[in-house]
């Protein structure tokens, strides 16, 4: 059996970080999950820390990526095989991370696929959600289908050869389009689709961030190319 993490990173999640450690003590030990506490202002780094799971803090808001990287690389280092990323706003349901570890077996990166559909999820992310899966899935060759998604495996020998510095919702896109281009094998799961109370952190700003790490990719040669 592979040794598996779960990375949780947490902005003010306070309301909720509480119940989702509790639901994902039904499918790994307290002891294998890291909550990232990315410049909270309220108690989570404190419930986290009661609750018996890893807690990492910055001092200061840093960004959704670099709470994902600071957990991903805390996690290698600790010679975890698996690493399972999701958000802290109950809208990734811990019971599936069983489909994700079984989908490892023969995928690199598992990525959750949701319903995108207006009936489903708010209509501005479903056209941002499928225009940037289309590209993404475009510029590698690999069909992508919910880019957007945060609830994802990674495997931790793509994370030793693959890494970013972006520091916002771009560090997932970016490490897709890398790791696609280096010939990692990727593939998705579905998963709930859950939209709870709680609103998107992204901005305008973030489209930009995405389209920028999407026009950086084409200065890096796949694996194809390196052959060719």
């Amino acid at each position: 059996m592979p040794k598996i993490a779960v990375v949780v990173p947490a902005y003010n999640a306070a309301g909720t970080i509480g119940e989702l450690i509790s639901r994902l003590s039904g499918s790994v030990s307290r002891e294998n999950i890291f909550v990232v506490d990315d410049g909270s202002a309220d108690q989570t780094e404190s419930i986290a820390h009661d609750l018996g799971v890893w807690v990492l803090k910055h001092r200061t808001n840093r960004g959704k990526g670099s709470a994902l990287r600071d957990g991903l690389k805390k996690a290698v280092e600790l010679d975890y095989e698996l690493i399972v990323t999701l958000d802290a706003d109950l809208q990734h349901d811990p019971s599936e991370i069983p489909s994700f570890v079984e989908a490892a077996s023969h995928l690199d990166i598992v990525v959750g696929k949701r319903s995108i559909s207006p009936r489903t999820m708010p209509f501005h992310r479903v056209i941002s959600n499928t225009l940037t899966s289309k590209m993404i899935s475009w510029r590698t060759g690999s069909v992508v289908d919910d880019s957007q998604c945060g609830y994802r495996l990674y495997t931790a020998r793509v994370l030793k050869a693959i890494d970013s510095d972006c520091r916002y919702f771009d560090y997932e896109s970016d490490i897709l389009l890398k790791a696609a281009l280096r010939g990692f094998r990727i593939g998705s799961v579905p998963i709930k689709t859950i939209y709870n109370d709680s609103r998107s952190n992204m901005r305008a700003v973030d489209i930009l961030r995405f389209v920028i790490v999407y026009l950086k990719s084409f200065k890096v040669k796949s694996d194809k190319d390196r052959t060719s």
